[in-house]
């Protein structure tokens, strides 16, 4: 007998297929999810990974974990050339 897996939230399925502001301007910023786009904004204007984590109630851990995805699809390096790949946000 199969065992079906619930399927994921739509409204999640909606949010990767929608291409995030400024797509057009940063290559690779469409291949973000909402949580890394959302990392991105808050670090992007400043905040240091463990305000990033208490502003979204998650782990330091957790936003450097998703930073480091972020540098490699947007091909960056440093979290100077994110600040400034972004600086239309702020």
């Amino acid at each position: 007998m199969l065992v079906q897996k619930p399927v994921e939230d739509l409204s999640k399925l909606q949010q990767r297929s929608e291409p995030q502001p400024g797509a057009e301007i940063l290559p690779g910023l469409d291949l973000l999810t909402a949580r890394e786009f959302e990392i991105a904004k808050l670090v992007a204007k400043g905040f240091s990974n463990k305000e990033v984590g208490q502003i979204l109630d998650i782990s330091h851990w957790t936003v450097a974990a998703h930073l480091k995805s972020t540098f490699l699809k947007l091909r960056l390096k440093r979290r100077a050339e994110l600040v400034y790949a972004l600086r239309w946000l702020i």
